[in-house]
């Protein structure tokens, strides 16, 4: 919970800065890809987070990578990360960032889960749908799941539509018992 509530407010204060400066979508495409480097290199990442290592080397090594490539106000957030001890929430960071750029933008990102692979022409179909009772546009991210047999599940935010036959199923057993 702490986790979650220290990533709000840093990723609320890069956002407001961004707006302030009119490049919100700037910084969370450049958040996104500060964030795949790091998961991506094994050794920049046990830099960052290692405990012992001195905030000027940190500060250094992110001054030698992003310097030239990264807004000047984004790479000082990086270093108040560091200042701050935070630079283990960048991750976390930049999904929040990301979830205030969705929100800006009236987009939503939704999970459908269904036992087979939709056909494109359900998908689209889907999508609308959804879009309508929303009234935002929507991402969905399609999964399959053998296991609910059949229907459809589908997660917005924190929300859950479980129209799935295996949950169907599990509701009639309960009430036939």
């Amino acid at each position: 919970m702490k986790q979650k509530v220290i990533s709000e407010r840093y990723a609320e204060a890069l956002f407001g800065l961004a707006h302030e400066l009119k490049k919100e979508d700037e910084f969370g495409a450049t958040l996104h890809e500060i964030v795949a480097l790091i998961q991506e290199n094994v050794d920049l990442s046990r830099i960052l987070l290692h405990p012992v290592i001195k905030k000027a080397d940190k500060h250094a090594v992110l001054k030698n990578l992003f310097a030239a490539k990264v807004p000047a106000e984004m790479l000082h957030f990086l270093f108040l990360l560091v200042d701050k001890k935070r630079e283990n929430y960048l991750a976390e960071i930049a999904d929040e960032y990301q979830r205030l750029l969705n929100q800006l933008h009236k987009k939503v990102v939704t999970e459908v889960i269904t036992a087979v692979p939709l056909v494109d022409k359900t998908e689209k179909i889907l999508k609308k749908e959804l879009e309508a009772y929303l009234g935002q546009t929507v991402e969905m991210r399609c999964e399959t799941d053998p296991s609910i047999l059949g229907g459809v599940r589908i997660k917005i935010g924190d929300r859950m539509i479980d129209g799935s036959l295996k949950t169907q199923l599990a509701g009639l057993a309960q009430t036939l018992a």
